[in-house]
């Protein structure tokens, strides 16, 4: 069953992703009305922006116009995807095994490697990123 955003009648506040037979706002006991937004659809217009107005007009637009709705949403899913895109090409990489799980070497790591091993740990003040899959500094 697909989740659905639902409001509440007493005290205006969403409830939150509910399941479908959710009737009662957990929090002042009010009945909660579907909007009619998927948990999907929500999360994507979050993404878009937080403030309640919008959603609040994107409810309203999908109730009124769901061929303009629809429009707006495919908009927001490639806007969303894009951004997505964006983050992971701006991501550095292991240069030995192209991994994402990097761990960047703190200035306090490396001052204490130098504390314990002294000149010996030279060559790893100039590193700035560990790889935690294959163990490649650089």
């Amino acid at each position: 069953m697909e989740t659905v955003l639902k409001i509440c009648k007493k005290c205006g506040r969403y409830g939150g992703s509910c399941s479908p037979d959710a009737k009662i706002h957990k929090d002042c006991g009010g009945e909660l009305i579907d909007t009619g937004i998927s948990h999907d659809e929500l999360m994507i217009i979050r993404k878009i922006s937080s403030d309640n107005a919008f959603l609040d007009a994107m409810i309203e637009l999908k109730k009124t116009d769901i061929i303009e709705y629809n429009l707006k949403m495919s908009q927001f899913r490639a806007q969303v995807n894009q951004q997505i895109q964006q983050q992971e090409t701006n991501k550095p990489k292991c240069p030995t095994c192209g991994s994402t799980n990097l761990k960047k070497i703190s200035g306090l790591s490396k001052a204490g490697s130098v504390a314990m091993w002294g000149v010996f740990a030279a060559g790893r003040t100039s590193k700035t990123w560990h790889c935690n899959k294959c163990g490649t500094e650089w």
